[in-house]
């Protein structure tokens, strides 16, 4: 009796702490997986979710994002979370209030040449930095369609660069949603910010010198209020 009754204590206790934390996708908590239809090749894909904290105390959280099975052509860049956009799979830490929600993203880069139905599926999992127990995954699956329509920025924000690769200034093209601190980041592939431009106008060019930057692969992003909402990937390449 009391092994069943210390079963169903763990099992209820289970059940908690895998709701204290939810994925929506559109507006909608995720329970089943995510079926995305993309084109190849496209270097703007973009996935937007929200994490929401279902208790009623605040927590910290960290996004881990992982190939299940499928090509490497399809593959995460960089995922951003409040604060930050951390090149590779796993994002920076940030807090969730109590009963809250926060805007996350993961950039999704598609390569050229890939088959009609060519499938890749990815796990993205939100976990408590302080419990290793509440966490929620989301399965997104990318199916490659000649007849897809490429995903569209997000709030109309936009920034494109050139040359690219870049010798020793780069040309930053940049249109957004409005906002008082208003910056373009570039950031190196361990995520730490080399260069800070802060911009005045919603539209313009900015021209920023890279001459001092080490050859490699770099993350530009348009920065709107502390918050990522555009990245596009550059090359130095002296």
């Amino acid at each position: 009796m009391k092994k069943t009754l210390l079963f169903i204590s763990l099992f209820a206790s289970a059940i908690v702490l895998r709701a204290q934390i939810d994925v929506l996708y559109q507006g909608n908590v995720v329970n089943d997986t995510i079926v995305i239809y993309e084109q190849s090749p496209n270097e703007e894909s973009y996935l937007y979710f929200n994490c929401k904290n279902n208790s009623s105390s605040a927590l910290t959280a960290r996004i881990t994002a992982e190939t299940v099975y499928g090509t490497e052509d399809i593959h995460v860049m960089s995922i951003c979370v409040p604060g930050s956009c951390v090149p590779g799979t796993i994002s920076g830490e940030f807090e969730l209030a109590s009963n809250a929600e926060a805007e996350c993203d993961a950039w999704i880069e598609i390569n050229g040449g890939l088959a009609h139905g060519t499938t890749t599926l990815f796990s993205f999992t939100i976990q408590d930095t302080r419990n290793a127990a509440n966490s929620k995954t989301m399965f997104v699956k990318y199916i490659i369609d000649r007849n897809s329509i490429n995903t569209l920025a997000k709030n109309n924000v936009s920034i494109d660069l050139y040359p690219n690769p870049v010798r020793n200034v780069v040309t930053v093209d940049y249109s957004l949603s409005g906002g008082m601190q208003n910056k373009i980041e570039i950031r190196n592939m361990l995520g730490s910010v080399v260069k800070e431009i802060s911009i005045a106008d919603n539209q313009g060019t900015q021209r920023i010198n890279v001459s001092d930057m080490p050859n490699g692969v770099y993350l530009c992003s348009v920065v709107c209020n502390g918050k990522v909402y555009k990245t596009k990937k550059m090359v130095v390449k002296h």
